[in-house]
């Protein structure tokens, strides 16, 4: 589910004002009702500035829906560089969104300076404070994103993007964070009555409750939520994933999956609802759906390590072991500390590869190098107990006898299956070597 919620990009961002404006001077951008057009910083847009900032609008929207490459991201670029050189160099909201457009072509570094570049011109301007937090958020630094949300919300009391991903993170925290989380959304709310990220975040609270204490009625009031949130805008994608993560609880499988389908349909750049609809149809067995939920996921997150390993089970499920084996492999270098790549390719080799001594000896030593790493976790448990688990000939004294019997309960681990195999496999190498030597004396005989 997605942690971060950006602001609204456009709505009131240039505002009409009267305050020193000269209406009567032509080259300046008016309303409709005549009032100038300001920035956020006061200044008024003259009709170049503005007209540039207008064209830049349009590329944005359109390069979010169609996906962005490099010619898109520097074209869409210099249309907002363009409106802040009319507007001699102080455009707040285009400075801003010279940061969006480098944020969304993957220039970090370039983003950060545009978004300070912006607080330059307005130290209260919430969309550049609230992106600087988002960017501390995603390079790990949570403490500087806290402090940016705080002072987003201090500067700005009507910064509802401020609130939203401060409820975030105070409902990640827990505890008595949670209320505050709630109280948050709900001031978000009171200023922007249908800010879809407010309702949204709040359904994913309700589920959230919902899972740590099984409690339906906080499911229902997640349903509610995003009942409430559909009514406004049908078109809006969370909404849709974080419906179906609740029909997921409430063991609703199939509607789930029409959700999310529903929510990659709206929007296919959501990597949550593309990994969500992937594992759904992967315990469905439908690998070609999987497969290609995984791949758009991998390419909309990079070095997601579970979008790889999701990729791997659905090619393994087509038969595509190869394939699969590179995925795994490729897991492991995004993070060989993490035990799953381990554990699926043992699985790959012992049941799915040649079958031969080699492919099972390999097979095992994946799966003690998964056993190392999964340690006493309880999230890999299961895993752990189907590879390790050993069943062995129990004695009991019955009339002072002594009878060997095995336990019809225990289940051998993986391990030990393939320690039978390779067994019976070179004690069967062997009867066929002493049969052959057996044939060729026999030969010698005559």
């Amino acid at each position: 589910m997605s942690r971060k919620v950006w602001c609204g990009i456009f709505a009131s961002a240039l505002i009409a004002g009267g305050c020193g404006g000269k209406s009567g001077d032509g080259s300046l951008a008016k309303t409709t009702g005549g009032d100038a057009i300001r920035t956020a910083s006061g200044q008024a847009v003259t009709r170049e500035a503005h007209d540039k900032w207008t064209v830049g609008v349009e590329l944005f929207q359109r390069y979010e829906r169609e996906g962005w490459n490099d010619r898109r991201c520097g074209e869409a670029e210099k249309k907002f560089e363009d409106a802040i050189s009319a507007q001699g160099g102080a455009f707040t909201e285009a400075i801003y969104m010279v940061g969006l457009v480098k944020s969304r072509c993957g220039d970090a570094r370039g983003a950060r300076r545009a978004y300070n570049r912006a607080l330059e011109s307005n130290q209260s301007f919430c969309k550049a404070r609230v992106a600087v937090g988002l960017l501390d958020l995603e390079s790990g630094n949570s403490s500087a994103a806290r402090s940016a949300f705080q002072r987003s919300i201090r500067d700005d009391p009507q910064c509802t993007s401020g609130y939203v991903n401060m409820a975030i993170m105070q409902r990640e925290a827990g505890g008595a964070q949670e209320k505050e989380a709630l109280r948050n959304l709900r001031r978000a709310l009171a200023i922007e009555s249908d800010y879809l990220p407010a309702f949204n975040q709040m359904a994913l609270l309700y589920y959230n409750r919902g899972l740590v204490s099984d409690n339906k009625a906080s499911l229902d009031l997640a349903e509610v939520v995003c009942r409430q949130a559909q009514l406004i805008d049908r078109t809006y994608a969370p909404i849709y994933n974080t419906w179906g993560l609740v029909k997921i609880r409430k063991g609703d499988v199939i509607e789930a999956l029409r959700y999310f389908e529903r929510a990659i349909k709206l929007d296919a750049n959501m990597y949550e609802a593309q990994m969500n609809f992937g594992q759904i149809t992967l315990s469905f067995r439908g690998y070609e759906d999987a497969r290609k939920a995984f791949v758009r996921a991998s390419e909309l997150k990079n070095g997601s390590y579970e979008a790889v390993i999701g990729l791997g089970a659905a090619l393994r499920g087509l038969e595509r072991f190869p394939e699969a084996k590179t995925q795994y492999e490729r897991a492991m270098e995004l993070d060989r500390r993490r035990p799953e790549a381990y554990f699926n390719l043992g699985l790959l080799f012992q049941d799915y590869m040649g079958g031969t001594v080699g492919d099972l000896q390999k097979a095992k030593r994946f799966y003690e190098q998964f056993l190392s790493r999964a340690g006493g976790g309880k999230q890999f448990s299961d895993a752990v107990k189907s590879v390790r688990a050993r069943c062995q000939n129990q004695s009991s004294r019955r009339r002072g006898k002594k009878r060997r019997r095995r336990r019809s309960d225990c289940r051998p681990g993986r391990i030990q299956n393939i320690d039978t195999a390779i067994a019976a496999i070179r004690e069967g190498e062997a009867m066929q070597r002493e049969a052959e030597r057996m044939q060729r004396e026999a030969g010698q005989q005559k």
